[in-house]
C-alpha cells in the first residue's frame, strides 16, 4: 500500500514538474493561481520569494525577476549542460492584504538537449528590458529576421541560448527612466554560420574598439531588418560565436563569469559555515609600520638633531676663545672701567668754575674742543629797594 501511495505521489509531480531543456532558455510565470488566490486588481497585493528546496537562496543559473507591467513573477535562466537531477524550487507567497503566507514546490525535470546549437550570435538589444524577451511573439519576430534576411538555414532549430539583463552584466541604467535597460540575448543553432553573418561582422567590427554604441546608430545595411521587428541593437556588442567555444574577448568577461557560475551542479547546495573556517589575521604588520617605524624615525631625528646642535656649540667656543685679547679675557672689565673714568673726569672739567672763566677769556668756547659743557648761570644779585618818599 506505501508503494502504491508513493508511485501515485511521483506520477503526480512529474505530472506537474515544469519540463525544460539543457542549454536553452525556459521562463516559468509565478502568479496567484499558482496559490489558489485571485487577483483583485491590486498591483502590489502580493509578494513572491522563490529559493532552492532547503537553501536560502536559487541557484545560480536560475534567476527570478518581478514585473510590476505585468504582476508576475517570472523564473528563467539556462540550465547547465552538466545537470542530470531535478530541481524543486520552493516559492513562498505572501498576501498583504490579510498577510496570509503560503508555499508551493516547483519541480523542474530537465531534459537532454538532442542537437545542441554550435554556433551562436551574440546580441544586445538597447531598447527592451528582460521582461519584453519573455513574451514568446517577440521572440518570433526576433528569430525572423535570422530566418528570412540573415540566417535561412537555421530556421528548423533555432533557439535562444542564453538571456540576461545588460544592467546584470554591468551596463549602466539610461538617464531616461522610460527607456529600456538593455538586454543580452544569442540565438543558437546546429548549422554553421551564414555568409550574411560573417559579412555583417566584418562590416561592426571597426565598432569593437567602442565600449557601446549610441542607441540612435544606424550605419549598418541590416539595421532596418531590426527596425522594422522593434529592436534597437549596439552594434558594438554584436558577436559571431562558432561551435560555442570562442570566447568574446575582455569586453564581455561578466557574461563569461555568468555562464561559469551556470555550470554548477544544483545539489552543490549553500552550507553554513563556522568560526573556524573563517580565517585568521594577524595585525603584526600594521602595528610595526603604524607605530613602530615612525617611533624609530623620531628617535633617529632627535638624536641626529642633539648631535649637529652639539658640535655647533663647540665651534662657537672656540672662535670666541681664538679671537679674544689675553689681557682682556682676564680682566673683562678693565675697558668699561676706563670708559667711566673718562666720562667722571669730563663731566667734573664742565662744571669747575676756573675752567669756565678761563674759557670766557681765552676762548669764546664754553670748554675744550669738542666738549660742549653748560655755562654756569650768573650770581645772584639780591635788589635794593628805595623808600618811599
Amino acid at each position: 500500500m506505501n508503494k502504491f501511495c508513493v508511485l501515485i505521489l511521483s506520477l503526480f509531480t512529474l505530472a506537474i514538474a515544469h519540463n525544460i531543456t539543457k542549454t536553452e532558455v525556459f521562463v516559468i510565470h509565478v502568479n496567484p493561481t499558482l496559490f489558489n488566490w485571485t487577483y483583485e486588481e491590486n498591483p502590489d497585493q502580493f509578494v513572491y520569494q522563490p529559493s532552492l528546496m532547503h537553501s536560502p537562496d536559487l541557484p545560480s543559473w536560475i534567476n527570478y525577476y518581478y514585473s510590476n507591467r505585468h504582476h508576475t513573477g517570472y523564473l528563467y535562466g539556462v540550465p547547465p549542460d552538466n545537470l542530470h537531477t531535478d530541481v524543486h524550487i520552493e516559492i513562498v507567497g505572501l498576501n498583504r492584504q490579510n498577510y496570509e503566507t503560503r508555499h508551493h514546490i516547483l519541480t523542474i525535470h530537465i531534459n537532454e538537449k538532442p542537437y545542441p546549437a554550435k554556433s551562436e550570435v551574440h546580441l544586445k538589444i538597447d531598447n527592451l528590458n528582460v521582461e519584453d524577451m519573455f513574451d514568446h511573439e517577440r521572440v518570433e519576430r526576433l528569430k525572423n529576421v535570422f530566418r528570412r534576411s540573415l540566417w535561412r538555414e537555421s530556421g528548423k532549430d533555432m533557439h535562444m541560448t542564453f538571456l540576461a539583463s545588460a544592467v546584470q552584466l554591468g551596463a549602466r541604467l539610461p538617464p531616461n527612466p522610460d527607456e529600456g535597460e538593455g538586454v543580452v540575448v544569442r540565438i543558437g543553432s546546429r548549422v554553421h554560420l551564414s555568409n550574411e553573418l560573417i559579412k555583417l561582422q566584418k562590416e561592426v567590427k571597426p565598432l569593437w574598439k567602442h565600449k557601446t554604441c549610441p542607441r540612435d546608430f544606424k550605419r549598418t545595411t541590416v539595421e532596418r531588418f531590426f527596425r522594422d521587428a522593434g529592436f534597437a541593437l549596439d552594434w558594438c556588442a554584436f558577436r559571431l560565436i562558432e561551435d560555442s567555444s570562442s570566447a568574446l574577448g575582455h569586453h564581455y568577461s561578466s557574461t563569461e563569469k555568468l555562464e561559469k557560475l551556470s555550470n554548477l551542479e544544483a545539489n552543490n547546495h549553500w552550507r553554513a559555515f563556522s568560526i573556524d573556517d573563517l580565517p585568521e589575521r594577524s595585525y603584526s604588520h600594521e602595528f610595526a609600520v603604524t607605530i613602530l617605524l615612525p617611533l624609530f624615525l623620531f628617535t633617529a631625528l632627535t638624536m641626529m638633531l642633539s648631535f649637529i646642535l652639539c658640535f655647533h656649540h663647540e665651534a662657537i667656543s672656540r672662535d670666541f676663545a681664538n679671537h679674544t685679547p689675553t689681557h682682556e679675557a682676564i680682566h673683562p672689565y678693565a675697558s668699561l672701567s676706563r670708559t667711566s673714568h673718562s666720562l667722571k673726569s669730563y663731566s667734573t672739567a664742565c662744571l669747575s668754575p676756573e675752567l669756565v672763566s678761563r674759557s670766557h677769556t681765552e676762548s669764546p668756547s664754553l670748554g675744550p674742543r669738542g666738549m660742549h659743557c653748560r655755562p654756569s648761570p650768573p650770581p645772584y644779585v639780591r635788589p635794593k629797594f628805595k623808600p618811599d618818599l
